[in-house]
C-alpha cells in the first residue's frame, strides 16, 4: 500500500499491469480512501511518461502522442467524486488498445489521483469573481504498464559494476548499472553473491526491486554488511529480470580493510 500520512489519504496499489492484445480491453480497480476527519475532493487524469537518465525518475510528457505511451487508451469511472471521512471509493481504470500495428508494443502512462479543493472567489474581494476553480493540494501517481502478448523478449544487461567508496555511514558501496535491451517492461531483482577468497566463507547482500524500461538504464547500489570480515572477495553482481532461462551477470574483486 502507498500511504499519504500528511493528506490522510491512502491510495492502493500503485502500480497496474496489462497485457492485451490489439483492439481488446480489460478494466482493473484502484482503491481511494479518506483516512482524514473532512470531506475532500478527488479526480483522476492520465498522462504520459519517461525515464531519462539512470535514477528511476518520472518525467511527466504532456504529448499524446508519444511512442511508448498509453495516456489516451484509458479512462476512469469515476473520474470526479467526493469521499466522506472513513469512506472508500473503488474506481475502474479501463485500458482500450487501438486496433492498429502500431499498438504492438511495450507502452506506459500514469494515473494522476489528485485531491483538490473548491476555490469559491472572495480571495481579493473583486465583483467578478466567480467559484468552483479546483484548487490541487497533492497528486499520487500510479504506474501504468501495457504488455502484448505477442510482445515477449527479454534482455538485461549490466553495463558497469565499480567500487561506488565508503557511504556516509561507513558501508562500502557498490554501484551497477543495468540497460533492459529488450522489448517487454522488466521488473528486476539484483543481488550480490561474496566470497573470502581467503576463507571460502559465502554471503549473498541484496538491493531493493526495481523497473526498467525498454531501452532504459537503472543505477543500482548495494551497501556491504560491516560485519564481514576483512579481506579479499570475489563479488558475483546478478540481476533476475524475470527470463526463464537467463540472468545477467558481473565480476569484481574488491579488498575490505
Amino acid at each position: 500500500m502507498s500511504q499519504l500520512q500528511a493528506q490522510s489519504v491512502s491510495v492502493t496499489p500503485s502500480r497496474l499491469y496489462f497485457k492485451e492484445s490489439l483492439g481488446a480491453y480489460k478494466s482493473q480497480k484502484i482503491r481511494i480512501t479518506n483516512n482524514g476527519n473532512k470531506t475532500e475532493t478527488f479526480q483522476v487524469t492520465f498522462n504520459n511518461f519517461g525515464s531519462e537518465g539512470n535514477k528511476g525518475k518520472t518525467q511527466i510528457i504532456k504529448d499524446e502522442n508519444y511512442t511508448h505511451g498509453c495516456s489516451q487508451w484509458l479512462s476512469a469511472a469515476p473520474s470526479f467524486f467526493e469521499l466522506a471521512p472513513g469512506v472508500t471509493q473503488d474506481v475502474e481504470i479501463l485500458m482500450q488498445v487501438p486496433n492498429v500495428a502500431e499498438a504492438n508494443n511495450s507502452r506506459w502512462a500514469v494515473a494522476n489521483v489528485k485531491l483538490s479543493k473548491e476555490n469559491t472567489g472572495g480571495g481579493n474581494g473583486s465583483n467578478n469573481e466567480t467559484g468552483m476553480q479546483i484548487l490541487q493540494t497533492f497528486q499520487f501517481l500510479i504506474h501504468i504498464f501495457q504488455t502484448p502478448p505477442t510482445v515477449t523478449y527479454k534482455e538485461a544487461h549490466i553495463t558497469s559494476f565499480v567500487d561506488g567508496g565508503k557511504s556516509t555511514k561507513g558501508e562500502q558501496m557498490l554501484l551497477m548499472e543495468v540497460e533492459n535491451s529488450g522489448e517487454t517492461i522488466l521488473d528486476c531483482v539484483p543481488y550480490l553473491d561474496l566470497v573470502n577468497l581467503k576463507s571460502g566463507e559465502a554471503s549473498r547482500v541484496k538491493s531493493k526491486a526495481f523497473t526498467v524500461l525498454p531501452a532504459g538504464r537503472r543505477e543500482v547500489r548495494f551497501y556491504l554488511p560491516t560485519a564481514l570480515s576483512k579481506g579479499k572477495y570475489s563479488i558475483l553482481g546478478v540481476v533476475d529480470y524475470g527470463s526463464d532461462s537467463d540472468l545477467a551477470g558481473a565480476e569484481m574483486e574488491i579488498e575490505l580493510e
